[in-house]
Formats: C-alpha cells, structure tokens, sequence
C-alpha cells in the first residue's frame, strides 16, 4: 500500500471536515468511514497507532502519523452532531405534523 504524505492526508481531513456531508460519513467498530463520487476514506485503529488511508482509482494510500487519534475524535463529534440535527429535523416535522392533525376539523 502506498504512503500518503502527511501534507496530502492533512489537506484532504481539512476537506472533509470543513464540509462533512458530502462524504457520508458512518461509525462502526472497524473505524470511520466516508466516500464522496471520487475517493473514499477509512480511518481506524491498529494496536496503538491510528491509520488514515484513501481510496482513489481502486488505489489506497494509507498514512500512520500520530496525529489520527485527535482526528478520529473530531470526526466522531462531528457525525453526532450530525445525528443530532437529523434527529431534530424529524422531530420538528413530526410537531409539524401533530400540529395540522390538531389543526383539522373533525
């Protein structure tokens, strides 16, 4: 598996944290995952070390610096508030909804 240096690995976190859903981003006990129509990301845990690799034309490229643990914890906060605000929507058009049932005549 190719590296992937840092500088590259640190420009494309940047992009997926600036605007994180466009990479429809999940959880799961194997790491974070994330894809957009052009790569896709993986970010996970190996024994004490954190790795972030990318995928791009069926080619992965990985990087293992020591910066991935605090990444992984951003992107976690990051799909939880995501979560959340989804949740808030359906709870807001369900209030919406309650509302104009309340609203008709019977």
């Amino acid at each position: 598996m190719p590296n992937l240096k840092i500088q590259e690995a640190q420009l494309l976190f940047n992009k997926i944290r600036s605007n994180p859903k466009e990479y429809d981003l999940k959880t799961s006990t194997e790491g974070i995952t994330g894809k957009d129509d052009k790569i896709s990301f993986k970010l996970y845990r190996s024994g004490e070390k954190s790795i972030f690799e990318v995928t791009i034309d069926g080619l992965t490229f990985s990087n293992s610096t020591g910066e991935w643990n605090n990444a992984m914890i951003m992107l976690e906060n990051i799909i939880n508030k995501l979560g959340k605000e989804t949740e808030n929507i359906k709870v807001q058009q369900a209030l919406d909804k309650l509302k104009k049932y309340l609203s008709e005549e019977n």
